[in-house]
């Protein structure tokens, strides 16, 4: 079997080349042929020439430059469309550059599981440097009204930074927010959302799609995931079996700006990516009657 892993590559070089170094040390002994490829998404600064750099007669590794910033799932696309149509890859693996693949048959159990299970998109344990598991995820699926509220709410904490008064807002929100994902589960879950900092899509995904949903810049490309998967009726997976370190929004950190332009930029992606949603899930329950 033909396996590649798609890294998203943004401004943070070591991150990315811990990522890329932890697939290949993991993977050297799998008997399933390995390919990473690196997508550098529009990089401004000199984080390109030293990946290129330190991967230098690599075989196994590709480099691909985005000249500008297509945001998360388009730039992915990049790398899942050439996996599909250059390399042939019967499964595409779709990581964050701030994860850690450590486990030394990952590639195994991603067929394996998918020979017992036949799923379209597989997640596996995600576990953050704090101990907690973000697979399989919480929130299923929105309904139009919750998405409307949603955006309100999100205009509304825009409002809030030019008061600065947001983060008196996060922290009283936190201070009631319940904790989920201490503990991993240790059993398959189907038809489950999935966590976007490692998604497998297999043979049945790759055969119908040539990536995700592009119509996002940020956010919401796992809700956007599962709402295609409840419609079109494709198996989404979470197994205990395989697990990866989740370094959690290095990238995202790293984007220059003020704390308030920041949080700003996040609301708006939020609200855009929100309406993405809604027009997508009106249009599928119109094909469905």
């Amino acid at each position: 079997m033909k396996i590649a892993y798609v890294i998203l590559h943004y401004l943070a070089e070591k991150d990315t080349i811990e990522c890329a170094e932890s697939i290949i040390n993991a993977t050297k002994d799998s008997e399933h042929e390995t390919t990473i490829i690196i997508i550098d998404n529009g990089s401004t600064n000199n984080s390109y020439n030293t990946i290129k750099k330190s991967f230098e007669g690599n075989e196994s590794v590709v480099i691909i430059r985005n000249d500008d910033n297509l945001g998360f799932a388009k730039g992915n696309n990049v790398g899942f469309r050439y996996a599909k149509e250059k390399i042939r890859a019967d499964f595409i693996v779709q990581l964050n550059n701030d994860t850690l693949v450590e486990q030394n048959d990952f590639n195994e159990k991603i067929v394996s599981k998918y020979e017992e299970k036949h799923y379209a998109v597989l997640g596996p344990d995600i576990v953050t440097t704090d101990g907690c598991h973000q697979n399989p995820g919480n929130k299923q699926s929105w309904r139009l009204r919750e998405l409307a509220f949603f955006r309100l709410k999100k205009r509304a904490r825009i409002l809030l930074t030019y008061l600065n008064m947001d983060s008196l807002a996060s922290r009283a929100i936190e201070s009631t927010k319940k904790i989920y994902h201490t503990k991993t589960l240790c059993e398959d879950v189907e038809n489950t959302i999935l966590h976007g900092a490692c998604l497998i899509f297999s043979p049945l995904y790759i055969s119908q799609f040539d990536g995700m949903c592009d119509e996002t810049f940020l956010y919401m490309e796992e809700d956007i995931l599962k709402l295609q998967a409840d419609y079109y009726g494709f198996l989404m997976l979470y197994s205990s079996e395989l697990m990866v370190f989740h370094k959690e929004d290095v990238s995202t950190n790293m984007v220059e700006g003020t704390s308030n332009e920041k949080i700003r930029r996040k609301y708006r992606m939020l609200i855009d990516s929100s309406k993405v949603y809604t027009r997508l899930k009106k249009k599928l329950i119109k094909e469905k009657k």
